[in-house]
């Protein structure tokens, strides 16, 4: 079995079921763009397996999976999100508000939402 999942990340044809197959969640970040600005905050969330993969997400349509969290950073890194958990006296500046007057969002799990594997990205 594990020979299978091997080939099929480095066929990169990895779909949603085999993605999440096993794994527990070990832990949820929230990503906050700051090129938004309040009260309108785009936000991402980032979460982390049990065995050290991560997806992140946009909004609740569609999740994007990695194979280390590093890499699920980096894309929303490269989107312009920023850990909401570093937020600094600058950050609040630019997003016109302060962290303690910010909530992340609740998102609800949707099975239908779409999966795409991007792996080492």
């Amino acid at each position: 079995m594990k020979l299978i999942s091997k080939t099929r990340k480095r066929l990169r044809s990895v779909d949603k079921h085999s993605f999440y197959e096993g794994k527990t969640l070990a832990q949820v970040e929230w990503w906050l763009s700051y090129c938004s600005e309040y009260p309108d905050l785009a936000w991402a969330r980032l979460r982390v397996f049990s065995d050290g993969s991560a997806d992140a997400a946009f909004d609740a349509s569609k999740v994007y999976g990695f194979d280390e969290r590093r890499f699920a950073s980096y894309f929303l890194s490269e989107d312009e999100y920023l850990p909401f958990d570093s937020m600094d006296e600058q950050d609040e500046a630019d997003i016109g508000a302060k962290k303690a007057d910010i909530s992340p969002p609740s998102w609800i799990d949707d099975a239908r939402a779409k999966f795409e594997y991007l792996g080492t990205h």
